[in-house]
């Protein structure tokens, strides 16, 4: 068949390749406003009976026909007839180790401090807005493609929201190098584009001995699309199938303001180097999150670094993460029920803003890191109050709330009063407080105790292909709608380079760096384990790791490969039922997971 023949097929057909896209916008609709009012509506004394594991056997038989037909027939079938970008590269012939802009970290790992070393720790951030935003209009990532915008929401000051690019270096004193971190406010970034920001950081690499570069993204799901496939996907499917010149999904002058953006912030951070200690400490955010997806499996806790300069007229740092979807002010998305095509156009950079704005005014500087995101979203009744408003201003008054957990976890009750008076009382308890519904955000907050870091930093990482055994991925990489760098072999099967890691900060920190979003379930174990080819993190490794998502990649959900779903249902051990699942759409296949962690399991046992 030739290939204008079939471009013209492909044109009929590519509306396939957007089902992902539809699938994460109608995953918004149902909320609960805590894990805890989710548990309480359900029926927990469901018992495993003959009807039901009749029910399970059903339902699985019906997620493998789903599966079959959906990746092995439709997405198969496309595959044959959409031609190849001319970017797609020969497997046979590529040689991961000399793929460039890999940074593996260290080699040798410590268990105490070197000496009387201190930890180093330098901020830096810089916004990642091309420069024509403004006069040229950008595709939103995570809604239906087109639909496009050139203004950011205002904040509640009335200044614009921005997007960043916010970065830490950390050092031991070890001698054993630098380490940068780096998180982007966007929905997330292909291994690819990874790579680009890397080189863009070469130089500054080789000159301030960086031996670990890491570009993780915020997930927000209002920001700029950095995955390619909402902003021009026809358009890029038929010039890579008509030409051979190949045209990126993500927008070039994006990554261009991506690149200068974190060259910006990382110079700004080797800059502000300091000396200083690190405090730690965690608490329990279980009412503020909560798992959409069967089976029910996730870290509630909100994780935090504090690092306090030595010289007083430096500022200090607070680097958080937790596992939770940066989508409170996407829910909003139509802004006209009696007009489907009247679309939120707005940019928001989500409840991070918030968070930071929050901190900055208590006089710190801010990075979030995404954690163990799996299907978690916010829970924002305790934050919206019982109050009227937009997606956007609950987006606000959640970003608001989370900061004041991470500035007042480790204070007592009046101390958090000053604080909220200090602040401007941002959820404006003096108004509020009393009406039914309105909750006091200190009221009931554990008071928790920070840890002293000792200056021991470990990291190492691990370059591999995967298989992309999703055809509708694998779609959306070959004909270069994604970034992707996608290798084919001899039998058609397609492959991608990404990355795993493991890093270790003091004893208080150990965290799988892991390029998807990965479900809880195979990092605690229990039964969504079962099937399951290889033991739970935390049970392989006997440590309470933690998980950063989305860290060097955007490789969709990472599962079970044993309750693999397409498009089909799980098994909701709360309520008794069985729950529609559509996750796996986005993902790199069945067997992502298997690889993923058995990548990491060598790294772990290579240091451990």
């Amino acid at each position: 068949m030739k290939k204008t023949t079939k471009s013209i097929i492909s044109f009929v057909l590519c509306i396939c390749m957007l089902i992902p896209m539809f699938t994460m916008v109608s995953s918004a609709e149902e909320s609960y406003s805590s894990a805890a009012e989710y548990v309480q509506s359900s029926d927990t004394g469901v018992e495993v009976d003959e009807k039901l594991e009749r029910n399970i056997f059903l339902y699985g038989l019906l997620n493998k026909v789903s599966n079959f037909l959906i990746n092995n027939v439709v997405a198969k079938a496309l595959g044959v007839i959409v031609p190849d970008s001319y970017a797609v590269l020969d497997y046979e012939e590529f040689d991961v180790d000399s793929y460039d802009n890999f940074y593996p970290g260290m080699d040798e790992f410590i268990d105490e401090p070197q000496g009387d070393k201190v930890w180093s720790l330098g901020y830096g951030k810089a916004s990642i807005l091309p420069e024509n935003f403004g006069e040229k209009s950008y595709a939103k990532g995570a809604y239906i493609p087109y639909v496009y915008g050139n203004e950011m929401y205002k904040d509640d000051d009335g200044n614009y929201e921005d997007l960043m690019a916010r970065v830490v270096v950390m050092n031991d004193g070890s001698g054993r190098g630098n380490v940068v971190f780096i998180a982007v406010d966007a929905m997330g970034l292909a291994n690819s584009d990874v790579r680009i920001v890397r080189e863009g950081l070469k130089e500054i690499a080789e000159k301030n001995n960086i031996v670990s570069i890491n570009v993780s993204c915020t997930h927000i799901h209002t920001g700029i699309d950095s995955q390619g496939v909402w902003t021009d996907p026809v358009g890029c499917l038929l010039n890579n199938t008509l030409t051979d010149s190949v045209k990126y999904g993500v927008p070039r002058d994006f990554i261009d303001s991506l690149v200068k953006g974190t060259q910006k912030a990382v110079k700004y951070a080797l800059a502000d180097m300091t000396t200083g200690k690190m405090l730690y400490s965690s608490v329990n955010v279980d009412e503020y999150v909560f798992d959409r997806t069967a089976p029910i499996s996730y870290d509630p806790n909100l994780y935090k670094l504090e690092f306090v300069p030595f010289a007083k007229s430096k500022t200090p740092t607070i680097i958080a993460t937790y596992g939770c979807h940066p989508e409170s002010a996407s829910f909003d998305w139509n802004q006209d029920e009696s007009d489907p095509l009247k679309l939120d156009r707005k940019f928001s950079a989500d409840f991070i803003w918030y968070t930071e704005k929050l901190l900055n005014s208590a006089g710190y500087n801010f990075i979030f890191i995404q954690g163990n995101v799996s299907t978690v979203s916010s829970s924002r009744g305790n934050s919206n109050d019982g109050l009227d408003g937009s997606a956007h201003y609950g987006c606000m008054r959640y970003g608001y709330e989370i900061g004041y957990i991470l500035l007042g976890m480790s204070m007592t009750k009046s101390e958090r009063i000053a604080l909220n008076e200090k602040t401007g009382d941002k959820l404006e308890i003096a108004k509020y407080n009393g009406q039914e519904e309105y909750t006091v955000w200190y009221d009931g907050l554990p008071t928790v105790k920070r840890e002293e870091v000792k200056p021991v930093l470990n990291i190492k990482s691990v370059q591999f292909t995967v298989q992309i055994e999703n055809n509708l991925v694998a779609l959306l990489g070959k004909t270069s709608i994604a970034d992707n760098l996608v290798l084919k072999d001899n039998n058609w099967n397609y492959y991608t380079v990404t990355e795993v890691g493991y890093l270790e900060i003091g004893d208080n920190m150990k965290v799988y760096m892991s390029p998807g979003e990965t479900f809880g379930e195979l990092l605690f174990g229990g039964n969504g384990a079962k099937g399951f080819p290889m033991k739970p993190i935390r049970e392989y490794t006997g440590e309470d790791i933690i998980i950063m998502d989305l860290m060097n990649d955007a490789a969709g959900y990472v599962a079970n490969e044993a309750n693999y779903v397409m498009a089909g249902f799980q098994y909701n051990e709360l309520t008794g039922e069985f729950d529609s699942d559509t996750w796996c759409l986005i993902s790199y296949g069945k067997h992502a997971g298997t690889t993923f962690i058995k990548n990491f399991y060598t790294i772990f046992d290579s240091v451990r």
